[in-house]
């Protein structure tokens, strides 16, 4: 049966008959190798395409090889400033890798680190357009428009790569750090409000940290914010916070006058963390504001007049500094100013009334001797000499009093 199925004209294909030496058609004798030929070169086609693809892999991994070589010396000489050398290197990398968009991405970094902004631009705008959802191209583009004073756009790419796709890394994390590095950019530029904006909008997305919670409240701080740099120091201390967020705490609340709450706060700080000079600075500065302030209302009728006596005679202290002849007593070779003239004769006349036993029978004078002493040491603050820790503590409370009666 073999046999039969052998006996086919290897010149035209026709079947020879049985029992036929020759085919009828051509005359050409039959050949039993024909399905062997065939098969062989059946074979050695298959094998020839075997070895042409594995070839052709070869080859592309190759390529790619020398390509991840070159990108990989490009970012070590990017990470060394060599910008230059990065350059050609990761051109070099494009040679074996042409449609590479890491290589590309880097490329454009290496041309913004040698200035060279239109070309990187137009590398980053390619990217851009074949994916415009790549967080990393959309921050590599805000970074471009903000070194070019272009906010609105830096703007547009910033809030862009804060909702792309960030692949592994965490999405609330990576919109923090842009969001961040977005903060920076607009203080950079002088933008105050958009930057208060941004970080009022990163710290309402604020895990339960109190590392970042501190580090939201100093950049509230930065801001002049108070009231919100408050608020993040506190959240930082309920997450568990120590002595950096009750030293932020007690800072804020000392700034805006808030020295009860203040001294609480830098006591904690202080109990934790006993060699914090500014924290130490700020609690002493804030207790000698509370005991001299006459306008406590837990105070007893002695008590305030005592604290207004003795800002009285820290007030004329200061006079005397100022070159006026206090008790016989003046700073030598001082001029005195002449804006503090009425001043010191308004002392001269008040003086004989601050007494405590005058004080008992009318203590509505103790607000003409504290309207005098904040006078005194409000007008002499940047003349004369600099004023003392207790000097400073009377102007805490001037402006304590003020804040009071608005």
């Amino acid at each position: 049966m073999g046999s039969d199925r052998a006996r086919v004209c290897p010149q035209c294909g026709q079947p020879i008959p049985a029992g036929s030496s020759e085919c009828p058609r051509c005359e050409h004798p039959p050949s039993f190798e024909t399905e062997a030929i065939l098969g062989t070169g059946l074979i050695g086609l298959a094998t020839l395409f075997v070895l042409t693809g594995f070839a052709a892999r070869s080859y592309h991994a190759k390529y790619e090889s020398l390509g991840q070589e070159w990108y990989t010396r490009g970012e070590r000489h990017l990470s060394a400033g060599e910008a230059r050398d990065a350059i050609v290197d990761f051109r070099t990398a494009l040679i074996f890798v042409r449609d590479s968009d890491l290589y590309q991405l880097s490329l454009a970094r290496g041309l913004i680190a040698a200035d060279r902004t239109d070309e990187a631009r137009s590398y980053l705008t390619g990217l851009w357009e074949r994916d415009p959802g790549n967080a990393v191209v959309n921050l590599e583009l805000g970074r471009l428009a903000a070194g070019l004073g272009n906010t609105d756009e830096a703007l547009r790419y910033y809030h862009n790569a804060m909702y792309d796709d960030w692949g592994k890394r965490d999405p609330a994390e990576a919109r923090r750090s842009v969001r961040l590095e977005l903060y920076q950019v607009l203080m950079k530029q002088g933008d105050r409000s958009q930057a208060q904006a941004e970080l009022v909008a990163m710290a309402a997305l604020l895990p339960p940290d109190p590392a970042l919670y501190t580090r939201v409240g100093r950049l509230f701080m930065e801001l002049g914010d108070y009231a919100r740099a408050a608020t993040e120091f506190e959240e930082a201390l309920r997450f568990g916070g120590g002595a950096d967020a009750a030293a932020g705490a007690g800072e804020t609340e000392y700034l805006q006058g808030h020295f009860s709450q203040a001294r609480t706060y830098l006591q904690q700080a202080l109990r934790e963390k006993p060699e914090d000079p500014r924290a130490s600075g700020m609690l002493q500065q804030a207790n000698l504001v509370l005991a001299a302030d006459p306008f406590d209302p837990r105070l007893k009728h002695e008590e305030r007049n005592r604290r207004a006596i003795d800002a009285f005679t820290q007030a004329l202290g200061r006079l005397a500094a100022c070159g006026f002849p206090v008790s016989g007593v003046s700073a030598p070779n001082v001029q005195p100013p002449p804006n503090l003239a009425p001043l010191y004769d308004w002392a001269r006349n008040l003086k004989p009334q601050v007494r405590a036993e005058i004080l008992r029978s009318n203590p509505d004078l103790v607000n003409e001797i504290m309207d005098l002493v904040f006078q005194i040491e409000q007008t002499s603050e940047h003349q004369c000499r600099p004023p003392d820790p207790m000097d400073r503590a009377l102007l805490m409370v001037a402006g304590q009093r003020r804040n009071s009666e608005k």
